[in-house]
């Protein structure tokens, strides 16, 4: 691999501006690179521990929690207050003329309704479930929802964390299931997806473990399949017609990796702000040509889109 090139990411907002003093619990982007904050008024209590010391997912918190949606639209940020609920929500979604999706990363079983819509008016309207262990939702324009699981949903006991993939309607019926290909041996099988980026209604990529194929479905079929990619361990990534940008790997978790996706060469970049100041320590997440990197409060994004001319 040739010498790292450095890479200017530009700054999009910062979370503190937008909800204050208030406690961030997520930071997503919609179907239209809408982006949106979820947060909380007071600290999450998300955590349980154990006597032994290890800490543990609470489904619910011991009190109400006071939820507040932030999202840019039309050019402008509004704000959104939903009915207090003792619901640990992970995830949060723009979902269509209903309003929101909130997601529960954990499920008790089959029978627990973890995901919940909510109106405009902050109102919840239903709720069903999606599944345990979730690593990531993102929502089409068209309203569906693609859920991705980590290792503990894949080998739990929901059958839908056990698909390592899915895609639910608006009102959580299933239409595909991941591992359904994997059985008929379309794609190696599925242990933990690590990453996951729907691009449209009709396509999806995803990239897991354990030998980190990349995928692209359309319409869910396999329409791509690329293996010995030299990225390991990347949990997020944005994908162009002929690149692929991972955040991080397991080697280098501060880097950016460029990949093409005619030879599989990799090019090592180094994301720096506007100031030419590396960022060293990131959270990211794609969608689309756009990978997203949050530093602390400050969001960065990274056009995918500009390496194919």
């Amino acid at each position: 691999m040739a010498k790292a090139e450095r890479v200017q990411v530009s700054q999009v907002f910062d979370t503190e501006k937008v909800a204050s003093a208030r406690y961030v619990v997520r930071v997503a982007v919609g179907p239209h690179a809408d982006l949106v904050v979820l947060s909380l008024d007071a600290p999450p209590d998300y955590r349980r521990t154990a006597p032994s010391g290890a800490t543990f997912a609470k489904l619910r918190a011991d009190h109400m929690n006071c939820y507040r949606i932030d999202y840019f639209r039309s050019g402008e940020w509004s704000s959104q207050a939903l009915t207090p609920t003792n619901e640990n929500f992970h995830f949060v979604q723009p979902l269509g003329e209903p309003g929101w999706l909130l997601v529960r990363g954990r499920a008790n079983g089959n029978s627990d309704k973890n995901a919940h819509v909510y109106g405009r008016d902050g109102r919840c309207l239903r709720s069903f479930h999606a599944g345990d262990g979730i690593e990531d939702i993102q929502v089409t324009e068209e309203g569906r929802i693609w859920v991705s699981y980590f290792d503990e949903g894949v080998f739990g006991d929901t059958a839908l964390g056990q698909a390592g993939l899915v895609c639910l309607d608006s009102s959580g019926q299933l239409g595909f299931q991941f591992n359904e290909l994997a059985s008929v041996g379309a794609v190696p099988d599925i242990a933990d997806c690590y990453a996951l980026n729907v691009c449209s209604n009709r396509e999806a990529w995803l990239y897991y473990y354990t030998d980190f194929p990349l995928v692209r479905l359309v319409d869910g079929q396999v329409a791509g399949l690329w293996t010995g990619i030299g990225v390991k361990g990347s949990h997020a990534f944005a994908v162009s017609e002929k690149h692929i940008l991972f955040a991080g790997g397991y080697s280098k978790r501060n880097r950016l990796f460029l990949v093409d996706l005619a030879t599989s060469k990799v090019k090592e970049r180094i994301p720096v702000d506007e100031k030419d100041q590396v960022i060293e320590s990131f959270a990211a997440f794609g969608r689309g040509n756009r990978l997203w990197l949050q530093a602390g409060s400050a969001l960065f994004v990274v056009d995918l889109s500009d390496e194919d001319n």
